[in-house]
């Protein structure tokens, strides 16, 4: 069980909101379907995660974020979940709260939101 508090990141809960509208998931579940093996390539292939979600919203910056009720999380993830978010954690040598906004940054690329 990994316990995830995005209390202090705005950008994390507004991807997980865009993520809740357009795969009609709630909170936790819009976490879960963004830590898979493919976003986990994507991750290690491009190389430049942290530059992305460090322009979240760059494009346009006068936009609300919306933020969430609760952006607190007890997430029960599978195996392979955990394995993909430990992998990334030591790859890139961040956090799981950062690793799990990596996976969130480049789901926004998959759904076709500029990042």
């Amino acid at each position: 069980m990994i316990i995830l508090d995005l209390k202090n990141n705005l950008a994390a809960q507004d991807m997980i909101r865009i993520v809740m509208r357009e795969k009609n998931l709630s909170p936790k579940e819009a976490i879960e379907f963004s830590i898979n093996r493919e976003i986990h390539q994507k991750i290690l292939k491009e190389g430049y995660a942290s530059i992305a979600l460090d322009l979240w919203g760059h494009d346009d910056p006068e936009r609300e974020w919306n933020v969430l009720d609760d952006p607190i999380f007890e997430l029960n993830l599978d195996k392979l979940q955990e394995r993909l978010i430990e992998d990334i954690a030591e790859k890139e040598d961040v956090d799981t709260e950062t690793t799990v906004c990596y996976f969130l940054i480049f789901t926004m690329d998959f759904l076709g939101y500029h990042i």
